[in-house]
Formats: C-alpha cells, structure tokens, sequence
C-alpha cells in the first residue's frame, strides 16, 4: 500500500507484507525486495484509469455510446472476454462499462476509438515506459508488451504490460493534480544533527503533464461512478464525507511462465483518490 500527496510527489506512508524489522532482521528471509518499486507486474483493471484518461484527452470517449458486452474479437487469436460479473450480449453505454470494468469495452476505447498508436503515445506520457526515479535504491522500469494486438489490447485492461506500484501512483497524480504528474520522492528534508541547519529540501518536480486540467476534472467525474454507481465495482470504497474517485483492479499473474488458475489466484488491487474534486490523497493497494 502506498499513499502520497498528488500535488507534490510526496509519499506519506508505504508498506508491504510480509515485511522484516530493520533492527533484529527478523522476516528478512520472506522478502527483502521492497515491492512498491522493485517489481512490476500486471495490474489488472487499475490500468483502465489511465487508458480512460487517454481517450477522454484525445476525444475519444463518449459516456452515452454504447456497445455490446460479451466479447472483442482480436484477429489471429482468442477475444477478450469480460468478466462473469457481466453479462453477455447486453448493450451498454461506455461509461457503465467504466463502472463495471468491462474489458470489452476499454478495449473497444483503446483500440477503436483511440487507437493503438495514439494509446501507445500515452503509455510514455504517464511515464509507464522508465523508472520514476524515486529516491530509493534499486527500483525497475515497466515491461511493455505491445508487438501484438492481443497484447495492445490487452495492455488497455491492464494484462500483457507489467508496471510498479510506484509509477502508478505518479501516472495518478495527473489525474488528481489537474493534468501536471509529480514525480514520488520519499526524502523531505535532511537536516544535520549537531548544527539543526537543513543541509537537503527536496522541491517537488512535475515529471509531465499527460492530460489537461479539464480532462483530469471529467476523468475523476467518471471514477467517481465507479463508487456511486448501480453497478460500479468500487462501492466498498465509499468514505462518509468524502467523495472519492478511484478504479478498482483484478488481475492474473503467473508463476513458472503460466498463468495460476485457482478460483481466488489473483492480485486485487485499487486505486483512488480524495476528495474527488480536489484530491490531497491519493492511495493505491494491492493484495495478492
């Protein structure tokens, strides 16, 4: 789990499990990597958020067209499919695709009514392509797939191309800070022990600006519904006094180089921000 502050980068809290102490060691042979930053993988449905951004950015996403749930037909190999908890052949608008995560759908924005290049333009701007370069050792870039369609396609829901927690949260913050992404940082000030001067104060960066301040406004509009609405999947969500904005995620992973099928094997994950006007928090955790 990692919470931050959009406006400036700032990371306020960050941790994992398992976990080990830093004095006695203890854990240690659980895990030693830190995982917000040192492992990508498959997001799942978190993803959708940034391919919505995209797509509203370029004009492509309109919340009234429909169109038909099921499956999206890739040329040479299997369809996408949605998930059971959709059902199939009903014609629904776009942005009850958003509610319900409609893999069907994003895949329809991404490649349809954006397009695969102009989507793949997007994935560099959100900085999906490099390291955020956080200051904390040892943290890797994303791997994106995109030879194939399958693979485009698939990158829209969040499947194919792996990423880290971490960059997730700065491509967030373009949609909570009004379109200027801010690179995480973690070290606020050093000041030196024995004279109380700040010798370090890190000044907040913007690492781009992918999306305008009116589509950043429209995007939280529409992940605000995947809390309010009928069938929107981020209902649990829900904070009394608060709006939040957010997108929840349920992805595959693999083990061995296949992928693990046990009826709970998979990585379930949000993203969101509060309040949904003006975030001053946004949150991404994951559970796998």
């Amino acid at each position: 789990a990692i919470v931050s502050n959009p406006k400036t980068g700032e990371i306020l809290a960050m941790g994992q499990r398992p976990t080990f102490h830093p004095k006695t060691k203890e854990g240690l042979t659980d895990t030693w990597h830190n995982l917000a930053i040192e492992e990508s993988f498959e997001p799942g449905s978190t993803m959708k958020a940034f391919t919505l951004a995209a797509a509203v950015e370029e004009g492509a996403f309109n919340p009234n067209d429909t169109f038909v749930t099921g499956s999206y037909k890739v040329p040479g190999t299997t369809a996408i499919k949605d998930h059971s908890g959709i059902p199939a052949g009903k014609r629904i608008t776009f942005l009850d695709g958003i509610q319900r995560s409609s893999n069907v759908g994003i895949a329809t924005i991404a490649m349809d009514k954006l397009g695969a290049d102009k989507f793949r333009e997007y994935l560099t701007k959100f900085g999906f392509e490099k390291p955020t370069g956080i200051d904390l050792p040892f943290e890797t870039a994303g791997i994106i797939q995109y030879k194939y369609k399958r693979d485009k396609a698939s990158t829209a829901m969040g499947q194919a191309t792996a990423i880290t927690p971490i960059q997730q949260i700065q491509a967030a913050s373009a949609i909570a800070n009004n379109g200027k992404m801010m690179r995480p940082y973690v070290i606020k000030e050093i000041t030196d022990g024995n004279t109380g001067k700040n010798t370090k104060t890190t000044k907040p960066t913007a690492s781009g600006q992918p999306i305008s301040a009116e589509t950043a406004k429209k995007v939280r509009e529409y992940l605000g519904t995947v809390i309010t609405g009928k069938h929107g999947t981020g209902k649990k969500y829900k904070i009394d006094g608060y709006e939040v904005a957010g997108k929840t995620g349920t992805a595959q992973y693999s083990e061995g180089g296949k992928i693990v099928r046990g009826a709970s094997d998979y990585i379930y994950s949000f993203i969101g921000m509060a309040p949904k006007d003006d975030p001053e928090l946004v949150m991404y955790v994951a559970i796998k």
